[in-house]
C-alpha cells in the first residue's frame, strides 16, 4: 500500500509542498505508521528523473533505487543494536562534506532517532543547523518524548496518525478474525508489522492468555500471580514483551480500570530499565 493510502492527508500537504518546491532540510516524524513510506517517497522527489509536477514518477531508474534503498546518495541509519551510536552518526557527517556521487543532493533517514546516544544527537545538530550542502534529513521516531528538545526544536515536526481503520481493514481482506484484526490494529507501527503478527498463530494464542490474565487479575490477584510464570514462558524476546505490556494497557483501559493500567504503565518502565520480564509482570499483581 503506498503513502497516499496510509497517510491520505499528510499526502495531500506534501503534494502541494512539493510542487511549490518548499521542502524543509530536516523533518521529525513523529509516529511510526506510514513514516518510512513517506521518507522514502519524499527522498524520491530529491533525485527522480521524470518529475511530475513536483512529484516522483516512481518508475524510473532513480526512484526504483531510492525503494529499494540501494541508492548511492541515500543514506538510510537504524539502531546499531539498542541506540544509535556516535560512531554511525560522525561515518554520516564525513559524507555531508562532500558532494553527493551522482548530483549536488543527499538524503539521510534516521530510523529511531530517539535511540541515539546523546553524543550522536549532538554531532548532528549542527548538519540540521547550517548544512554544508543540499541535504535533507528525515528523523522517525515512535517516541517523540524521547527524542532531544534541540533536535525538535531544529526540524519540522509531522504528527503521523495510526491508522487502526485502514489496519483492521487490511486484515479483515486477508481472513483474520474481527477481534484479532481490532487489537493487533492497535499495537502496530506497519501494515507488514500487522501482517506478520497476524501469521504468528503462537502469537495470537499468547494473546488468548493475557485476556485470562487482565480477567483473572480483576477477581483475584493471587490466581491471576500464579498464572506470571507461564505468561513469562510465552513472550521471551523483548519485541512481544513490549507488545505484551501495549495489549495489558488496551485491555485495562478498555475495561475501564484505570488503576490497573497505571500499574501496566509502571511495570513497564521498570523493564525499559532492564527489570526482566516476569518480576515486572509481578508489579502489575501485587
Amino acid at each position: 500500500m503506498n503513502i497516499s493510502a496510509l497517510q491520505p492527508e499528510l499526502y495531500a500537504r506534501f503534494s502541494h509542498v512539493l510542487a511549490s518546491d518548499r521542502l524543509h532540510h530536516a523533518f521529525l516524524f513523529s509516529g511510526n505508521f506510514g513514516a518510512m513510506e513517506m521518507a522514502l517517497w519524499l527522498a524520491q522527489s530529491r533525485f527522480c528523473s521524470n518529475l511530475q509536477s513536483g512529484l516522483p514518477c516512481g518508475s524510473c531508474r532513480e526512484c526504483r533505487l531510492v525503494i529499494d534503498n540501494d541508492f548511492t546518495d541515500l543514506h538510510l541509519v537504524k539502531p546499531d543494536g539498542q541506540t544509535i551510536k556516535t560512531a554511525q552518526i560522525r561515518d554520516l557527517l564525513l559524507t555531508f562534506s562532500q558532494s553527493g556521487f551522482e548530483g549536488n543532493r543527499q538524503v539521510v533517514i534516521i530510523d529511531g532517532a530517539e535511540k541515539m546516544h546523546v553524543n550522536a544527537a549532538n554531532a548532528l545538530l549542527k548538519s540540521i543547523e547550517e548544512p554544508e550542502s543540499e541535504i535533507y534529513i528525515f528523523l522517525l521516531t515512535a517516541s517523540e518524548n524521547m527524542v532531544l528538545e534541540t533536535i525538535k526544536s531544529r526540524s519540522q515536526i509531522i504528527t503521523f496518525p495510526h491508522q487502526t481503520t485502514i489496519i483492521q481493514n487490511f486484515l479483515a481482506e486477508n481472513g483474520v478474525l474481527k477481534t484479532d484484526a481490532r487489537l493487533i490494529s492497535e499495537i502496530v507501527s506497519s501494515l507488514d508489522e500487522a501482517k506478520t503478527l497476524s501469521e504468528d498463530h503462537s502469537f495470537l494464542e499468547s494473546i488468548k492468555q493475557l485476556e485470562k490474565f487482565a480477567k483473572t487479575l480483576e477477581i483475584n490477584a493471587d490466581e491471576a500471580f500464579l498464572q506470571v510464570m507461564s505468561l513469562s514462558a510465552l513472550f521471551k524476546d523483548k519485541y512481544v514483551q513490549a507488545l505484551a505490556f501495549k495489549i495489558l494497557a488496551i485491555l485495562f483501559v478498555k475495561k475501564r480500570q484505570a488503576n490497573l493500567a497505571q500499574k501496566v504503565f509502571t511495570a513497564q518502565r521498570y523493564w525499559r530499565s532492564n527489570v526482566n520480564f516476569q518480576a515486572s509482570l509481578e508489579k502489575i499483581v501485587l
